[in-house]
């Protein structure tokens, strides 16, 4: 006699890289604009837009939270999670490689990284990344600004992540030429801007009222 399995199959994973809003400089170039208060309170209204849009019965959602100390505040902060870990310490490289090596060692078919700073980045254009995996070895997001705002991969690529610029406008093509190295396919989706300055910051909330602070933030003189 055969016995039907009714476990439910395992869910993609989302993987969250996160900072802990109210600790240390958040946001540096926009709170050189606006100043160190008002930027962090935009970083917590940008990480909790980006955190609600990727909610979705498909997806899991694993936050990866740094600095360390501040896991437990993490907790009762972003609602949902699946999963809730400390970003180990290094390079972005070492940390989305030791996020996505997580993902695949919970049986996740495939997983997406995304950051905190694009909010046009939601479940829907998650679930476009994974589909493009059926045909590629790895999808990316591209951002306005010559970096990503999601990578999504079937499997653990660690090497994908060695030797990149981070925190350059030549992410996205040092990443590109990476993947051509390991002989790796590329899709590439629609880019969407991030929030980087005030500019990025109103045009945003054009779009996401809720990534305004609730303390309206002005730009220095």
């Amino acid at each position: 006699m055969t016995t039907l399995s009714l476990r439910p199959p395992p869910r993609a994973a989302v993987l969250v890289l996160a900072r802990w809003w109210a600790d240390g400089p958040v946001k540096t170039r926009l709170a050189v604009e606006i100043g160190e208060n008002a930027a962090r309170a935009a970083y917590r209204a940008l990480a909790e837009q980006v955190w609600l849009g990727l909610a979705h019965p498909g997806l899991e959602r694993h936050l990866w939270i740094t600095p360390p100390q501040r896991l437990p505040d993490s907790r009762n902060w972003l609602h949902g999670a699946e999963r809730v870990e400390a970003q180990p310490e290094g390079k972005l490289g070492d940390r989305l490689a030791a996020a996505f090596a997580a993902a695949f060692a919970g049986g996740a078919p495939w997983a997406a990284a995304v950051g905190t700073d694009a909010p046009d980045v939601d479940a829907a254009r998650v679930l476009r990344a994974g589909a493009a995996l059926q045909d590629a070895d790895v999808a990316l997001v591209p951002a306005l600004d010559g970096g990503y705002a999601l990578i999504a991969l079937a499997r653990a690529r660690p090497r994908l992540f060695d030797g990149i610029p981070w925190s350059t406008p030549e992410v996205l093509r040092a990443t590109r030429a990476r993947a051509a190295e390991l002989g790796l396919r590329v899709a590439l989706l629609e880019p969407v801007a991030d929030v980087d300055n005030f500019d990025d910051l109103k045009q945003a909330a054009a779009r996401f009222p809720s990534v305004w602070p609730s303390t309206p933030p002005a730009p220095r003189t």
